[in-house]
């Protein structure tokens, strides 16, 4: 694996570290690895921003081995992590002191891991029969209320993502079977406790209540706690716990750092039904009925679900695919159709070669793919020929699939907008499109027929999560790449005499594409400063995103603006949007620090709107 570090010996060095916790992934050697690292020389190394990640962790017990997994998890997916701990126990007084060693370490996420023990007292489970109601509603006020004072300050000196633990429900009660023969017994109260959590924290954007209590149980909860190294080192997480943790806070880190994935590529045989459709035939193929039939009918269904929640589908399977389409659109146990899958490879070619096409085909990156199959030398073939694809190692049996699919913690997105929801339905369009296009004798009239429709609007507190989700997840046509959170977005939208966020939202003869484009302005007295410009890669191509420009050079002329400036910061992956704004009739002026600026003096140009666009402003 090539590393991310731009500095060979020691990307080398650290490569090496890790390829022993890839192969055998147990608690010592993650250990011996992050001794190793830390041991390491990376103050002469460059690391992309991008693959910068800032971690403070404050908690009332000693997170130390927790850090260990955090770390090295993330530079298994080539982050940088640097991680800031605070003083054992200490964390209110960090949040509290605005010159404490937390804010000048700035974080990007912010962990709040505390047990509710340290905050109800020693004295709380042996007096908890003599409580009357009253007092038990208080106590969980008191508790709530500390957290949300403590939250609110800390929220309000951080623009970090915040992650606050709820409270493992104990499984043991004095009351032992008549737990629950009371109004509030003790595992009702641990329960309204993460049920107020939830509630207080469910609209808010920049705080994310952890299910650490769902994760236990889900572990085992008597397997959660080591009472040995609990009581020696207050070590509150066990050793076998300590992964499954470190696995669900990078769920929120994949996310913030848009490392999520977007596209799931299926196999057909023993995938998405039982046996090989070329020797069994379609009444042959198991798919409902007995338990394995029912078992490939479930899978889909959770399949089905991650294509209702925004995730493309898409399949690369060696069949003939006249068989494989009437299974597909016939077989009565389906519950995938063809007009779930965005793109389709059914043949016998190489399928390195079919997940090259269908990235191209969708205009997605190969690192945003998954992919499945029941072979593991197709499997292998994949791994060692495109590392960037996410491989599942699928079970043998497929009672087993839906748990391995569940297992994966890379879909996760911070936001998930009614554009997301319908991602499926436009990815089935865009196929439509096409079709359309081998029709028509040229471009420009194949782009008239769409009858395309813009609205613009500036952004507001309905269409900002969607705007963050853009910003967050946008790469090829992202001119600048700058990530902004929802609680940043919110300001700069509270602020419209410094910035002015834009929306756009397209539709044409095929369907609603929802809010597909975004662009954030920076207002500098006569000057405005376009910081960021970006377009959903399901619309390029159609001059959409010159009627955006054109409504922003439009608002700065009206503005007394006489130059806008564009800024473009190259990455890896937006290259195709380098000469933009040249071409658009903008000058190049200057490169400083990464960012190429290009100027339109506004009082001799203008950006036209393409006459096949029709545009509304909202």
């Amino acid at each position: 694996m090539r590393s991310y570090l731009r500095n060979e010996k020691t990307g080398s060095q650290l490569n090496k570290i890790l390829r022993v916790v890839r192969k055998e992934p147990t608690y010592l050697n993650y250990w011996n690895a992050y001794r190793r690292i830390q041991r390491l020389d990376l103050s002469s190394v460059t690391v992309p921003e991008e693959k910068r990640i800032r971690i403070a962790v404050l908690s009332s017990f000693t997170v130390d081995p927790l850090v260990m997994y955090i770390d090295i998890e993330c530079r298994l997916i080539e982050l940088h992590p640097e991680t800031y701990i605070a003083p054992f126990d200490q964390y209110p007084q960090e949040i509290l002191d605005e010159n404490s060693a937390l804010y000048s370490f700035n974080p990007d996420i912010a962990i709040l891991a505390v047990h509710a023990e340290s905050l109800l007292g020693d004295n709380f489970l042996p007096r908890f029969l003599t409580f009357t109601e009253e007092e038990k509603r208080k106590r969980q006020k008191e508790i709530i209320k500390h957290l949300e004072n403590l939250i609110s300050e800390l929220s309000s000196r951080t623009n970090a993502l915040i992650l606050v633990n709820n409270f493992i429900v104990p499984t043991f009660s004095p009351l032992g079977i008549l737990d629950n023969r009371i109004s509030i017994g003790l595992k009702t109260f641990y329960q309204g406790l993460n049920s107020r959590l939830s509630d207080l924290f469910r609209e808010n954007r920049q705080v994310y209540v952890v299910d650490f209590d769902g994760l236990a149980a889900k572990h085992g909860k008597d397997r959660c706690i080591n009472p040995e190294m609990y009581y020696r080192g207050s070590i509150l997480i066990s050793e076998s716990f300590l992964p499954v943790v470190a696995n669900e806070y990078m769920g929120y880190i994949k996310a913030l750092k848009n490392l999520n994935r977007k596209c799931i590529v299926l196999d057909l045989d023993n995938v998405l039904w039982g046996g090989i459709l070329g020797e069994d035939g379609f009444a042959g193929i198991k798919l409902g009925g007995d338990p394995v039939g029912k078992a490939y009918v479930d899978f889909q269904k959770l399949l089905l679900s991650y294509y209702n929640r925004g995730i493309i589908l898409a399949i690369n399977s060696k069949n003939n695919y006249e068989d494989a389409y009437k299974v597909i659109q016939e077989h009565p146990n389906m519950v995938l159709r063809e007009k779930h899958f965005a793109a389709m490879r059914i043949n016998w070619k190489d399928k390195v070669e079919n997940m090259v096409e269908l990235a191209e085909e969708l205009n997605i990156g190969l690192d945003s793919m998954v992919f499945i199959d029941d072979s593991p030398q197709e499997r292998e073939r994949m791994k060692q020929a495109l590392p960037q694809v996410l491989v599942l190692d699928l079970p043998r049996s497929p009672f087993h699939y839906c748990e391995a699919l569940q297992n994966l913690n890379d879909f996760n997105t911070l936001v998930i907008s009614e554009e997301d929801k319908k991602r499926g339905d436009m990815y089935y369009a865009k196929k439509k499109r096409r079709a359309l296009m081998k029709m028509k004798g040229s471009l420009e009239e194949f782009l008239r027929s769409l009858d395309i429709k813009a609205e613009i609007r500036y952004a507001d507190s309905f269409t900002i999560p969607r705007v963050t989700s853009l910003i967050n997840r946008t790469n090829q046509f992202n001119l600048t790449a700058r990530r902004y959170n929802q609680a940043q977005v919110e300001g700069m939208c509270s602020q419209p005499d410094r910035f002015q966020v834009y929306t756009m939202k397209i539709s044409d003869r095929f369907g609603d594409e929802g809010i597909v484009g975004v662009a954030i302005v920076r207002k500098e007295k006569e000057t405005w400063v376009i910081d960021s410009f970006l377009m959903s890669c399901r619309v390029i191509g159609r001059g959409v995103e010159t009627a955006l420009l054109a409504k922003i050079v439009e608002d700065a002329k009206a503005n007394g603006a006489s130059v806008l400036i564009g800024e473009y910061i190259p990455t890896p992956k937006n290259q195709p949007t380098s000469n933009f704004y040249r071409d658009h009739n903008f000058k190049r002026i200057c490169q400083k620090n990464g960012t190429i600026r290009w100027e339109l003096d506004l009082k001799k140009s203008t950006v036209n709107i393409p006459d096949w666009v029709k545009v509304s402003y909202g």
